[in-house]
């Protein structure tokens, strides 16, 4: 069921464009002529039991214009109203529609149904005594139903059905009302585990779902009654149930988050911990939004000694033709990132876009306070990108000052103006570009060119389809290029420099098992000081396919420089190797391969031009099982320098992989790696995740993670615990979760998001 431009009427007990697709499409076909289908009219309707989540899937879709009655008593028709009694089923546009009576008139565009109303879609089923769609406004009204919403329709913010009942409901595709309704995403009908009863049921789409004087009841009692509940489910990292745990850096904690008030504008969100090595702390969470403005601000701080206040504020907002944003960053002291310190940080911008033209302006302060020491930058910067007929232009300016500080007596301050100025047009044989790259010191500043100056540099650039014609240009196709200007070159100089660019890139092959290309390069560089600089390569690869996954491949590559050049752009190393590979399948479940080069400039300076030696295998007997191998030789010290294994076990939902590498020149084991994920053990669900150091003969990190399953609930424990890195120490988190509500768990992953362990293992 896809919320168009028919409200997601689904969300309610009845809401759902289901009913409003069939009747607008009856809609559609009586003003056109065309007749209705009446199909099979003493097929016996299908049970539909509510909150049962063996509902038969929806038909699939017809041709939007096909409306079959596969069940009627009677089709009545007086001018522009129709109706259709007996007990009715109807397809229309791939949605199922069950009613005692189903009545509409085509000049409101109303249309009721009534009567043991039951609509299967593919995002959801309804049902209902009454439910009345009006499609001008584009709203809808039911009484005493229920209905079953899939995760497709609120855009996948839930994982799991959701199933609501009610007195009554209306609503829009933005935001749905409930009154006097039950809430539940446990699929057992009446002997669910839990439900959340109220008198007044919010759901926005994607955003939240809101409960006003909530009784939360487990196995049929009620466990708690409060006056706001509201459930972010945009938010994955948000927790809407306590989380409870122990950590080096705050020791025993409770954390909870609490919706204070809700609105179609606005919501506000209340945190209160408790840590026992500070004490209590509070913060509070509002966002809004309307038509033309959003944003979010946070306040969180610490009550206790250590004094740690955080404010974040986002704002968003449309302003004449343009959109303004403004980020506001301040943290004191905050024990987790900087402890001792202020920050503060500004970021504003102000973006004016228009069919042909793109500017920006932009205002960022970043300023540092520790002790007596205090650093701030801020940097003002206007960039416009616009396209006058075939003329493109870019231009960007940047003002940026830059300040630090220790104590009354220490202080520096520099500033300096980055000018960047660019113009491309695509002439008949070449495209032309003007650049000017200039970083200008301001105030005391001693003025120099810097290494990247470019003041300015025209360039010409085309190719073979543009000066030979495509068909000349498909057989030879080369690139040129001719450019001069200004450069900035070594100890603050200025060079001008002229070069003339001319490479070719030439595949041949196609489909057939044995394919060649080469390529060629020829650059020639004259320069204002009297020097110059040419260079040249050729390379060319030879690929043989042996199978899918198998082949032979030669490469060979050459680049020599001759001359001297004064720019850094322009310096480049000489290159002369050779490099072989080839990966076969003995055995339909074995890969080998195998790797290595030789480097002729390097065998005019020594003994040794063979690169290093490189050994890999795959041995895969079943789809769920594979070890991997990759050993390396050292050509250089005559030794196996390295060798890596991965063994992966995945036979359905368990994922084990287990990596390590072996130190040839140290001769031990330095790093081994186990990922351990969904092992189920009765309805508990474990994973682990291990580093292990083999120079300190330690676990440098390791994770573990217990999920209990509770039916529609979960319980998880994770423990984590890091000897080395950011914030080392040992956490432990426990909570509960609704499975149908995602929250991320913490697991593989480090304190700054990173993986926990080497790229050792499957998929790494």
């Amino acid at each position: 069921m896809k919320c168009g431009r028919a409200l997601c009427f689904v969300l309610a007990l009845s809401s759902s464009p289901l009913a409003a697709a069939q009747v607008f499409g009856s809609y559609e076909l009586l003003r056109a002529g065309y007749p209705l289908i009446n199909r099979d009219p003493n097929r016996a309707p299908v049970n539909l039991p509510g909150g049962s989540s063996t509902e038969p899937a929806a038909p699939a879709r017809t041709d939007d214009r096909e409306l079959e009655i596969i069940r009627a008593g009677s089709l009545n028709r007086d001018g522009k109203k129709i109706q259709i009694t007996g007990g009715t089923e109807v397809l229309y546009r791939g949605y199922r529609c069950f009613a005692d009576q189903i009545d509409g008139d085509l000049d409101t565009e109303v249309f009721d149904l009534s009567g043991n109303v039951k609509i299967i879609g593919a995002d959801a089923v309804v049902y209902g005594d009454k439910v009345r769609f009006n499609f001008k406004n584009e709203s809808y009204v039911s009484e005493r139903g229920g209905g079953m919403l899939r995760p497709s329709l609120l855009k996948g913010a839930v994982t799991d059905n959701v199933y609501i009942s009610s007195v009554a409901a209306d609503g829009t595709e933005r935001e749905n009302h409930f009154k006097e309704g039950d809430f539940t995403t446990c699929s057992l009908g009446d002997h669910s585990h839990y439900e959340i009863e109220s008198a007044d049921t919010v759901v926005r789409t994607s955003k939240r779902i809101i409960f006003r004087k909530a009784r939360i009841r487990f196995f049929g009692k009620t466990i708690i009654t409060i006056p706001f509940l509201s459930i972010p489910i945009e938010d994955q990292q948000s927790r809407y149930t306590p989380d409870v745990g122990q950590s080096r850096d705050e020791g025993y904690y409770v954390k909870s988050r609490f919706g204070l008030s809700a609105s179609d504008r606005m919501a506000t969100d209340l945190r209160v911990d408790y840590m026992s090595k500070f004490g209590p702390a509070l913060g509070t969470d509002y966002a809004y939004a309307n038509g033309k403005m959003d944003g979010l601000t946070q306040i969180y701080t610490v009550l206790g000694a250590v004094g740690t206040l955080t404010m974040k504020n986002q704002h968003r907002q449309q302003l004449g033709s343009g959109e303004i944003s403004i980020q506001n960053d301040y943290q004191r002291n905050n024990y987790l990132t900087s402890p001792g310190s202020t920050l503060f940080n500004t970021n504003a911008q102000y973006n004016l876009r228009s069919q042909t033209a793109n500017t920006n302006l932009n205002f960022q302060r970043n300023r540092s306070e520790f002790g007596e020491s205090v650093s701030e930058t801020e940097v003002i910067s206007i960039s416009d990108d616009r396209n006058i007929g075939a003329l493109q232009t870019s231009s960007n300016l940047s003002y940026s000052v830059n300040r630090n500080a220790y104590g009354d007596s220490n202080s520096f301050e520099s500033k300096q103006l980055d000018v960047r100025l660019r113009a491309n047009q695509n002439l008949p044989f070449a495209n032309a570009v003007l650049e000017y790259q200039r970083l200008v010191p301001v105030g005391d500043s001693v003025g120099s060119f810097g290494t990247a100056d470019r003041t300015p540099v025209l360039t010409l650039t085309s190719d073979a389809s543009k000066i030979l014609g495509k068909r000349q240009g498909l057989a030879l196709p080369f690139r040129t290029s001719l450019s001069i200007g200004e450069f900035g070159g070594l100890q603050g100089s200025r060079v001008t420099r002229s070069i003339f660019d001319w490479t070719l890139n030439k595949s041949s092959g196609g489909r057939s098992r044995l394919s060649f290309d080469y390529s060629s390069v020829f650059k020639q560089s004259m320069y204002s000081d009297d020097t110059a600089q040419y260079v040249v390569g050729a390379g060319w690869n030879a690929a043989y396919k042996l199978g899918g996954d198998t082949s032979a491949n030669l490469r060979y590559n050459y680049l020599r420089p001759e001359g001297y050049t004064p720019l850094a752009q322009d310096r480049t190393g000489r290159t002369h190797t050779s490099t072989f590979d080839v990966s076969t399948r003995p055995l339909r479940t074995f890969l080998v391969g195998a790797q290595t080069g030789f480097d002729f400039n390097q065998s005019k300076q020594s003994d040794i031009g063979w690169q290093q030696f490189n050994l890999r295998t795959e041995y895969r007997p079943r789809d769920y099982l594979n070890f991997r191998t990759l050993t390396t030789y050292d050509t250089i010290s005559q030794n196996w320098s390295s060798v890596r294994l991965d063994f992966t076990y995945q036979p359905g939902a368990t994922f084990v992989t287990l990596g390590a590498r072996y130190d040839g020149f140290q001769k031990r084991w330095s790093n081994a790696n186990l990922y351990l994920a969904n092992l189920k053990w009765g309805r508990t669900r474990v994973g682990a995740v291990l580093s292990y150091n083999g120079f300190t003969k330690e676990i440098d990190a390791a994770q573990y993670n217990a999920v209990y399953d509770l039916h529609c609930w979960e319980l998880v424990l994770s423990l984590s615990e890091y000897k080395t890195g950011f914030r080392p120490g040992r956490e432990v988190q426990v909570f509960f979760r609704l499975k149908a509500f995602p929250t991320d768990l913490p697991f593989g992953i480090g304190r700054r998001g990173q993986s926990i362990g080497s790229n050792i293992g499957f998929n790494n």
